[in-house]
């Protein structure tokens, strides 16, 4: 029986250092795979976030999922798979941005979405003829997504199960990755077959993994209203789009949405346009926020920093209207130029990166600037972001959001989640920060 080994690579690992464990959700791609695997294979799974690889492992083919802050860790991991002659494929956003950057640490390359090249892969590996680029012609059909969600038993990850309703996103902004991937298009599937999904998962809770939740708002009512009878709890990503709406919002709340992660990006209408995001109005926030507030819909809000216009003010002001606005949560971060998007182009072009390929430095860290800013330095910028991450998750901060009673603590249940998240995230300010990518000399950990 052939032997496949699926493996998601952590960030970076530090010698005597623990793992970062917060955000640690099932990786929703491996289960896809895992269930595109004929029969015949036997199929073994490492988070490498959360626990040791076995190296030693007999192996007909590595599969390996990696991200741009991955990469360098994923290169790694394979280097010593193929040290022992067991060939190596390279999937996930990174590989197809880099597929010849990925194929010089592996025998293949996955560009683009798996489903119409994977049973190609496992075929030409069985054959001995594993090489190059393996592309799809055409956009999956993924109407029935078939999840082998048994391969993440044993591991401890948050009691979350994760369901894709759609793919991609409708809009251009520079710095997503997303966006530039499924080049601004979005696919969403029938609320029936979510509803099959959800219901042989067996969960009470669901993480949709949408990048755009809203990205269609005629479908997105009618899964809400698909999904309302199913009595769970949901959670996704979306945009600001129809989210001033009170008729849908309350019906999202009604067919159980109790979180949402919003991109507000910025309060300055000019960064808004630099980034391609002129659907955010700031003018609708305050609404928006309180049409999910009077639901007990809880907001993540995220906020990027490192445009022309940020000033020193604009990290205050962020900060302020976070807790004014009473968020339950919000991430506060410098822009990041990922391979592949017109943001990393443009800087590139411009001679504004720090490093050839910053994902590759040994000298790179996690939360550091890999490009220079205006008018900031990189050095300043970095600090700000920290320092608003502080200010956000102070005591004084959570204690002020936490008089929230509509929605971040309406009931004791919400209470005690609002707090204990809240505490988690205090700590892991600093926790990732400096992390390098990939392994540092030394014992692996």
């Amino acid at each position: 029986m052939p032997r496949l080994v699926l493996i998601y690579p952590a960030t970076g690992k530090v010698p005597g250092r623990e793992f970062v464990r917060t955000w640690q959700q099932e990786p929703l791609a491996i289960g896809v795979l895992a269930a595109l695997t004929p029969d015949e294979w036997e199929i073994s799974f490492f988070d490498d976030r959360m626990e040791r690889i076995d190296y030693d492992i007999d192996a007909d083919l590595v599969g390996i999922s990696i991200e741009t802050y991955t990469a360098r860790r994923g290169y790694q991991i394979a280097a010593r798979f193929r040290d022992k002659g067991i060939p190596v494929v390279f999937g996930g956003c990174h590989a197809t941005f880099m597929p010849d950057e990925a194929l010089e640490h592996g025998d293949a390359v996955c560009v683009g979405e798996a489903e119409k090249v994977w049973e190609s892969i496992l075929d030409d590996t069985l054959a001995g003829r594993l090489e190059g680029r393996y592309k799809a012609d055409s956009w999956t059909d993924f109407e029935d997504v078939a999840v082998d969600r048994g391969i993440f038993d044993g591991k401890r990850y948050l009691p979350l199960t994760l369901v894709e309703t759609g793919r991609g996103c409708p809009n251009k902004c520079e710095f997503c990755s997303i966006s530039a991937f499924f080049r601004s298009t979005y696919r969403g599937r029938a609320p029936e077959s979510i509803v099959r999904e959800i219901k042989e998962a067996g969960s009470k809770y669901i993480f949709f993994v949408d990048d755009n939740f809203t990205g269609d708002l005629k479908r997105a009512r009618e899964l809400c209203d698909a999904v309302k009878p199913l009595k769970v709890k949901w959670m996704t990503q979306a945009s600001v789009s129809g989210l001033g709406d009170p008729d849908f919002t309350r019906l999202m709340a009604e067919s159980g949405c109790m979180a949402l992660l919003i991109g507000f990006e910025s309060l300055d209408e000019k960064n808004l346009a630099s980034m391609n995001k002129r659907f955010n109005r700031v003018e609708d926030y305050s609404k928006i926020l309180a049409n999910l507030r009077e639901n007990r819909i809880f907001v993540y809000g995220t906020f990027v920093f490192g445009y022309p216009s940020d000033t020193r003010r604009s990290f205050e002001e962020s900060v302020d209207f976070a807790v004014r606005e009473k968020m339950f949560i919000a991430a506060f971060n410098h822009l990041v130029p990922f391979p592949g998007t017109p943001l990393y182009a443009e800087l590139e072009s411009g001679k504004r990166l720090k490093y050839d390929k910053w994902w590759l430095s040994s000298e790179f860290r996690f939360g550091q600037t890999p490009f220079e800013p205006e008018p900031f330095s990189s050095s300043e910028l970095e600090g700000m972001c920290l320092e608003s991450r502080r200010d956000f998750f102070s005591f004084g901060s959570i204690l002020r959001r936490m008089t929230d009673f509509k929605c971040n603590c309406a009931t004791p249940m919400s209470f005690f989640r609002y707090f204990g998240l809240n505490l988690l995230m205090r700590k892991e300010v600093s926790g990732k920060f400096g992390i390098p990518l990939g392994e540092i000399d030394g014992p692996e950990v």
